[in-house]
């Protein structure tokens, strides 16, 4: 959480001619908790394996709520592009398109811009999602957790959405948060192996 993890490039720090700040798998990459967890190739299965445990977490809470679930559906816009948003939740006339992502929190607005960025990816699908849920009101959401286990506060307003009570709605964010983090320290073991 304190950034401190042994990686190549914290241990470079102030002996660059010395040691090597390269990632070991990806050689022109500097090695940092925040590449390994967010971009390095080697760890890729490692990042798929973990957003699909935290959309599955979320997928039961929505579930108990009765709403229906598409994961990860196929989506083409007009241009034969291809989407694939984690989440889509629908009930009665509503559709929730959440993609869910795990951000490393390297500035204030790490989660705000990863929330702008999701709903502008998935607008260019509306017409869609209409169509695969017959919804007529449809909202698009980002849904990013710390790679640290930090919780985004406005998260809990898809949470209220989906009907989850106050209380539970804080047992789902320490889950979702914990799992994260974990998950995350499991892919920087993964890559120094």
């Amino acid at each position: 959480r304190v950034n401190s993890y042994p990686m190549r490039e914290f241990l470079a720090r102030g002996r660059k001619d010395t040691q090597i700040k390269n990632c070991r798998h990806c050689q022109p990459e500097s090695e940092s908790c925040s590449y390994i967890i967010g971009y390095c190739p080697a760890v890729q299965d490692a990042r798929i394996k973990r957003h699909n445990q935290l959309c599955e977490l979320s997928a039961e809470e929505a579930k108990k709520k009765e709403w229906v679930i598409f994961q990860e559906p196929l989506l083409k816009d007009h241009q034969n592009e291809l989407y694939k948003p984690g989440l889509i939740f629908v009930k009665g006339g509503q559709a929730f398109v959440v993609d869910l992502t795990v951000r490393y929190e390297s500035k204030p607005s790490s989660f705000a811009d990863a929330v702008a960025e999701k709903v502008r990816k998935y607008q260019e699908v509306k017409e869609k999602v209409q169509e695969v849920t017959n919804a007529s009101n449809i909202k698009f959401i980002g849904f990013p957790i710390g790679a640290h286990g930090k919780w985004y506060e406005g998260n809990y307003g898809l949470l209220a959405e989906l009907g989850v009570s106050s209380s539970r709605q804080e047992k789902v964010a320490r889950c979702l948060s914990n799992r994260a983090l974990f998950t995350s320290v499991d892919t920087v073991h993964i890559c120094e192996s």
